[in-house]
């Protein structure tokens, strides 16, 4: 729950500011119109550092599933997608994780000349109006470098999703579990809860943002390799008769049986659910999705085994240097050799050779259940410890 603020004169004289409902007369579009004109009134920069500095493109935009509530961008072209709800009924709670998701996963199929197109046409701007808005505010922001950047943000899914509204914390566990269930593409969700006061003696009125816990804030992460192996398992064999929805329907299964039988040392571990791809990721501290272990196979490259990785973040930068610190340890309490990646990442992979997938052979099985419990074992609790997760 929200503390309450308090006002202070230089005379020691105090008033608490009154808690204002937002569904006791405001309106959705009221909540927007005041983040749109205020983003810095985000702690965005408290949930991801690049997301520090952003500028507002436009509301509504129009998009095949509906229009988006807030756009926002920062000087390096990362897309910001903001969803206002009203919390009145438990119906909304469950649709809007959807509704964001639907957002994301339509512009990932966009261009930078479709979000140029749409931007314009909300804000009347003429020419290159997502740059012309953000030069406006950072007058150093290169052009050539915005366009690759906001270009790269739409391949990859590389977005931030913020649900903003009263009331949050009540449907928040349920959005978690929600998104327990979802992958393939790069992005930090989190929920901001928003608290309106008002001045007791003037019409004015004052707005209380604040993350939720962060437990509560997930960052669902698919790095350009992962991204390359879903491709890969995902796509059916050109001189081959499985569809693709075989291939999925493989993996889903392999994965079942891997979850159910997979014995870890470490019973805080958590585990994730199974998909039809073929990879899948073990979350690791500290919250957020900031550090994980992939299990994968992939069939282009006729690999499997596990990999650590960190995110490209100023704190998965800061832990993985502390764990490179800790190299010869780790080295000698693992019981096989790793590879520590220049890119964030150790890694521990096999070649296979036979049919492909090797789903029927019990020592490939092993490998992976001794892998990936190992890297557990070794990385989770200095990652804890390290985090203060």
């Amino acid at each position: 729950m929200f503390s309450t603020p308090f006002l202070f004169d230089e005379h020691g004289q105090v008033i608490a500011l009154e808690r204002v409902r937002l569904d006791g007369g405001f309106t959705e579009n009221w909540l927007q119109s005041r983040l749109f004109e205020n983003p810095k009134s985000l702690p965005l920069g408290e949930i991801d550092p690049g997301y520090q500095h952003v500028t507002s493109l436009c509301t509504e935009m129009s998009t095949s599933v509906g229009p988006i509530d807030i756009v926002y961008v920062t000087p390096e072209g990362r897309l910001v997608i903001i969803e206002t709800k009203l919390w009145r009924n438990p119906e909304a709670r469950r649709k809007v994780v959807g509704q964001i998701l639907d957002y994301a996963k339509e512009l990932i199929t966009w261009s930078y000349a479709d979000l140029q197109r749409e931007v314009s046409r909300r804000t009347g701007l003429k020419g290159n109006s997502p740059y012309a808005l953000v030069k406006t505010e950072f007058p150093e922001t290169d052009e050539a470098m915005f366009v690759d950047g906001v270009s790269a943000s739409l391949t990859k899914g590389d977005f931030m999703l913020v649900i903003a509204g009263d009331g949050i914390h009540h449907g928040a566990k349920g959005i978690v579990e929600f998104l327990q269930n979802t992958a393939h593409m790069r992005f930090v969700l989190s929920m901001i809860e928003v608290g309106v006061y008002r001045f007791p003696e003037l019409e004015r009125y004052f707005i209380q943002p604040r993350v939720l816990a962060k437990t509560q804030t997930l960052e669902r992460v698919v790095t350009t390799e992962q991204q390359e192996l879903v491709e890969t398992q995902n796509r059916p064999p050109a001189d081959s008769t499985p569809s693709r929805e075989q291939w999925q329907l493989e993996y889903l299964a392999f994965w079942e049986k891997f979850l159910n039988e997979i014995s870890l040392d470490d019973p805080e571990q958590p585990i994730p659910k199974p998909v039809p791809v073929g990879n899948i990721s073990f979350a690791l501290p500290p919250s957020g999705g900031t550090a994980w272990i992939t299990v994968f196979f992939s069939k282009n490259t006729k690999e499997t085994g596990c990999f650590l990785r960190l995110t490209n973040s100023d704190q998965g930068n800061e832990l993985y240097q502390e764990l490179q610190g800790m190299q010869d340890e780790i080295d000698r309490e693992l019981p096989f050799e790793i590879v520590w990646d220049y890119d964030r990442k150790v890694k521990r992979i096999m070649r296979v050779s036979g049919d492909w997938p090797p789903f029927d052979r019990p020592e490939i099985t092993k490998y992976l259940e001794t892998t990936l419990n190992a890297l557990v074992n070794v990385f989770r609790p200095r990652l804890k410890q390290l985090s203060g997760n």
